[in-house]
């Protein structure tokens, strides 16, 4: 049976947006897929709250989003929510003005099942039939989502309290990044990820979310950002490195002129590149391999019977 499914995923950083059209198996047709920035974590780690700017952008954006799958004839729309409605103190009050603007309630996930289906959105674009032992690294604005998956079976999962947008307000708020501040953040970055042990080294790491992506455009200097190009880009540990020290010498607005780099997202990519140096190493691997695809298809093949 025909059906058109929609994914609005609220991250701390971004809103994103999947429209699909499914025929009622497993497979999937992509019809859209947005994306908008709205930082609702801004200002959450000092504050523990949403602040009223963040929440009413958010709002703004789920509403256009769901406004637009209505359009388009959604037969199911699933709002869901992470890290930022996990942890703000005031996570209710979104909620509440997206029931009111939308009538959907809102799904708040749990660190583990937004790891479970980010790892299941990311590898879909991928045949990993050959490969035996690999892992998906998730980044996103308030957390970083880690699973090892051992010949299509998950064998541990993790949802780490460190992200782009949190790192960047605590480490790298000022136009000039000092040797000290990259110093300070990998000590934290360590701090994190020691508290997890990696069950194996990995054949294969997949990256997703936003930051990896986007240094894929940089890496490939694209006018203009392509998902398909984006997809199955492999980024080695030397580029990696190269970027970090291109973000850290140059301002958020100097950042905005870098070929391939989302200007919206010159604030934070530095963080988001330090987080993805660290999560390969904890990893065991010297190369990253970047899906275009994350939690709003693992919320898509969910809702197909996944």
């Amino acid at each position: 049976m025909r059906m058109i499914l929609a994914a609005v995923d609220i991250g701390t950083n971004s809103v994103k947006y999947l429209l699909a059209e499914t025929d009622g198996k497993k497979s999937a047709t992509v019809l859209k897929d947005a994306v908008k920035i709205t930082k609702l974590g801004e200002g959450l780690r000092k504050s523990g709250l949403i602040s009223f700017p963040a929440l009413l952008r958010t709002a703004d954006a789920v509403q256009e989003f769901v406004a637009d799958a209505e359009k388009n004839g959604a037969d199911v729309i699933r709002i869901v929510g992470t890290m930022a409605l996990r942890t703000a103190s005031n996570a209710g009050e979104l909620s509440d003005k997206l029931r009111e603007l939308t009538g959907i309630e809102t799904e708040v996930l749990s660190g583990e099942d937004e790891a479970i289906l980010s790892f299941l959105g990311a590898i879909s674009g991928f045949d990993l039939s050959n490969v035996n032992r690999y892992c998906t690294i998730d980044t996103g604005g308030g957390s970083t989502e880690l699973v090892f998956a051992e010949k299509g079976e998950i064998v541990c999962k993790a949802s780490l309290k460190t992200g782009a947008l949190l790192l960047t307000e605590k480490f790298f708020s000022n136009d000039t990044i000092l040797e000290e501040d990259l110093e300070k953040a990998g000590y934290e970055l360590k701090q994190v990820f020691d508290s997890v042990k990696p069950p194996f080294k990995v054949d294969m790491a997949v990256g997703i979310g936003g930051n990896v992506t986007s240094m894929a455009s940089v890496y490939k200097r694209m006018e203009e950002y392509d998902p398909e190009e984006a997809h199955g880009t492999v980024l080695p540990e030397e580029e990696v490195e190269r970027q970090i020290g291109e973000y850290s010498v140059k301002s958020p607005e100097e950042r905005r002129k870098i070929p391939g780099l989302d200007p919206e997202r010159a604030d934070i990519i530095l963080a988001g590149a330090c987080i993805i140096r660290y999560a390969m190493r904890f990893a065991g691997c010297t190369e990253i391999v970047v899906s275009d695809r994350g939690l709003r298809h693992g919320i898509l093949y969910s809702m197909t019977g996944g």
